[in-house]
């Protein structure tokens, strides 16, 4: 009798857990595009190819997989989401190349003279120490400007928003042939982002900021660098999309 009563409770507790968080993922859908692949700079990929055994564009295209597949499944997590770039069954392969094709690239400073606007004034740099933040300069905005092509994406995937990943970096500190040696240089990962509502009205545009070791291996960096960029844009989602 006792061991039925701990597995009741057990089944309770359960079914009480899994509503916590179905209640805490909200209903609205992003829709999530990729950064196409002129808008990726580095300054790494020779080191980075050689020590991940990859030739250098295989190992831009995993860096650009790898980031989405963080991103996806970091927000698939909080909110319903659709990737175009695995969207296979969606045919979401011609939809981002139908997306890059009506995009025109600029920065948000260009748009807007008050600081602030397209910001969550979430991460903002605070001291020289803090490693990952936030800023609202000069991030590079991805602008769709067919409506044609929201109403039918809109048709298509029912979305909320639309997440576009507009720009990636990756910039090495300058580095000396001890501080190679001894691996002790820094990299710093730049991620651009805009939030779009499925209309065309830009939400949010900000850049991801996260000052990092000298790793050369793509895994270790998705694992440790991509995905704490978006487990970060995950969390300025939450804030903003009610």
């Amino acid at each position: 009798m006792k061991n039925i009563i701990i597995l009741i409770n057990i089944f309770i507790f359960g079914i009480s857990a899994i509503a916590q968080t179905d209640s805490t993922k909200s209903n609205k859908k992003i829709l999530v595009v990729p950064y196409p692949s002129m808008m990726y700079f580095s300054d790494a990929d020779a080191d980075l190819a050689r020590f991940s055994r990859l030739d250098e564009p295989k190992l831009r295209n995993q860096m650009r997989g790898k980031l989405e597949s963080n991103v996806y499944h970091q927000i698939l997590a909080s909110f319903d989401a659709v990737s175009l770039l695995s969207a296979t069954s969606l045919n979401g392969e011609e939809d981002l190349k139908r997306v890059y094709a009506a995009s025109q690239y600029y920065t948000s400073n260009a748009i807007s003279k008050n600081k602030g606007l397209f910001s969550s004034n979430l991460f903002r740099k605070k001291n020289k120490k803090q490693t990952f933040y936030v800023n609202d300069t000069a991030t590079m905005v991805g602008e769709i400007q067919d409506p044609n092509l929201h109403a039918s994406l809109y048709k298509k995937h029912k979305h909320d928003y639309i997440l576009y990943i507009t720009q990636f970096e990756i910039n090495t500190s300058n580095k000396n042939t001890i501080e190679w040696m001894k691996q002790e240089y820094k990299r710093t990962y730049v991620m651009h982002y805009n939030l779009w509502d499925n209309r065309g009205k830009l939400i949010l545009a900000e850049t991801l900021i996260l000052d990092t070791g000298g790793e050369n291996n793509i895994k270790d960096i998705s694992e440790k660098y991509l995905a704490e960029m978006a487990q970060k844009l995950k969390e300025i989602l939450r804030s903003a999309i009610k």
